[in-house]
C-alpha cells in the first residue's frame, strides 16, 4: 500500500510540474513586459517559473526506482534524450524559418534569429536546454551508478560541491570551438544554454539520493522519502536565504545560472513544497479528476514538453513577441493547452494502433 502511495505522490508532483509549463512558457514568449510584471497572471507565472526544477528532483527519484537498469540501457537512453533535445530545437526554431517565413521582427530584434542567417540558425539548433541537461546528467550518473548506489550519502556532498563550484567555473572557455560548446553545456553563463549542468545536476542528484533512501525502506514512504525531504529542505532553504541576503547578485542574480545560495534556497523551497504536495495528494479522494489529470501528464511528460514548445514557437511565427495584454495571453494559453492535449491524444492513439498492429502481425506469424 505504501509503495502505491509513493508512486502516486511522485507522479502527482511531476504531473503538476508538467501542467505549469504552458502558462509559464506562454507568458515568457507572448506577454508584454507590463503584463509580465504587473498582472496577476504575470505574478503567478513568475512564481511558477521558479518551480520548474521540481521536475529534476522527480527525475532523480524516478531514476532510483529503475536501479536495476543495465549501464548499456542507461547510456542508450541518455543519448536518445540528448538527440530529442536537438530534434526539438530543429522543430521549434528552424522549421518556422524554413517553412513559415520566419519569426516576427520583434523576436528577430531580441534574438537575432532570422531567415538566411546560417550562424544564428546553427546557434539556435545547438542551444542547450532541459533535454541536454537531463541526457548529460543521465550519462554521468549511468557510468557511476553502481558506486553511487553503494555510497548514496556522497550524492549530497557532490550536489553541494557542484553548487559551490557553479559560479567559480561559470563561463570558463578554452578557445577551442567544439570543446567550448561542451563546456558551455556544462557551466555556461550565457543564454546559449538555459540549464547548464552546473548547478542544475545537483537537483537530480538530490532526487537520486532521496530515491535511494526510499529503496531502503519502501514499506514506509513517509519516513524514508518525504520526511527527509522536509528536513533537508528546511536546512537548505534557511542557508540559501541567508546567503542570498548577504550577496543576492552572486548567489541568485540570474535564475538560469544560479550561484550556491540561490541553488540551495531554491532546492530547499522545492523540497518543502514537494512534502506539501505529498500531503495534499495523500488526502485527496482516490481517482479524483485532479489526480487523474496530473498522472496523465506525468505519464506523457516527454511528448507533452515537446508538443507545447513546438506549438508555442509555430504560433509565434504568425503573431508578435512580448506584445500582448493579459486577456490575449490567457486566450493563447487556452489555445496551446487545447492543441497540446489534442495532439497528445492523437499521438497516444497512434501508438496504441501501431502496437496492436504489431501484435496482430506477430500472432499471424506464430
Amino acid at each position: 500500500m505504501q509503495k502505491t502511495q509513493r508512486v502516486r505522490a511522485v507522479d502527482f508532483v511531476r504531473g503538476f510540474s508538467v501542467l505549469i509549463m504552458i502558462p509559464v512558457h506562454v507568458m515568457m514568449i507572448f506577454s508584454s513586459m507590463d503584463t509580465w510584471e504587473n498582472s496577476i497572471t504575470g505574478n503567478i507565472a513568475q512564481i511558477l517559473e521558479r518551480g520548474s526544477p521540481v521536475f529534476l528532483i522527480v527525475m532523480g527519484i524516478s531514476f532510483a526506482f529503475s536501479r536495476n537498469s543495465n549501464k548499456k540501457g542507461i547510456l542508450k537512453k541518455a543519448l536518445f534524450i540528448i538527440t530529442l533535445g536537438y530534434i526539438l530545437n530543429f522543430l521549434r526554431f528552424i522549421v518556422p524559418l524554413l517553412f513559415f517565413g520566419g519569426f516576427p521582427e520583434s523576436f528577430v530584434k531580441a534574438s537575432g534569429l532570422q531567415v538566411g542567417d546560417l550562424s544564428s540558425m546553427l546557434n539556435y539548433f545547438l542551444k542547450g536546454d532541459m533535454f541536454q541537461l537531463i541526457g548529460i546528467s543521465l550519462f554521468l550518473i549511468g557510468i557511476s551508478f553502481k558506486f553511487l548506489i553503494k555510497n548514496k550519502n556522497i550524492l549530497i556532498l557532490i550536489a553541494l560541491v557542484v553548487m559551490w563550484l557553479s559560479k567559480i567555473v561559470s563561463g570558463i572557455q578554452l578557445g577551442i570551438p567544439g570543446v567550448d560548446y561542451v563546456l558551455n553545456l556544462i557551466w555556461g553563463n550565457n543564454f546559449d544554454v538555459y540549464f547548464p549542468l552546473f548547478p542544475w545536476i545537483s537537483f537530480i542528484l538530490m532526487g537520486l539520493y532521496l530515491g535511494l533512501r526510499y529503496q531502503e525502506a519502501p514499506e514506509n514512504a513517509d519516513t524514508s522519502l518525504f520526511r527527509p525531504m522536509l528536513y533537508i529542505g528546511i536546512v537548505f532553504l534557511v542557508i540559501g536565504k541567508l546567503l542570498c541576503d548577504y550577496n543576492y547578485e552572486y548567489h541568485f542574480g540570474d535564475y538560469y545560472h544560479l550561484g550556491p545560495g540561490g541553488s540551495m534556497g531554491l532546492m530547499g523551497c522545492i523540497l518543502v513544497l514537494f512534502w506539501v504536495y505529498y500531503l495534499i495528494e495523500r488526502n485527496l479522494p482516490k481517482n479524483n479528476y485532479i489526480s487523474r489529470l496530473f498522472f496523465y501528464c506525468s505519464k506523457n511528460v516527454t511528448p507533452f514538453y515537446m508538443i507545447q514548445w513546438v506549438l508555442i514557437y509555430w504560433l509565434l511565427a504568425f503573431t508578435e513577441f512580448s506584445a500582448y495584454s493579459e486577456p490575449m495571453v490567457l486566450a493563447i494559453m487556452l489555445a496551446v493547452n487545447l492543441g497540446t492535449f489534442g495532439l497528445l491524444y492523437l499521438f497516444n492513439k497512434y501508438k496504441v494502433a501501431k502496437r496492436s498492429k504489431k501484435t496482430r502481425v506477430v500472432q499471424q506469424m506464430v
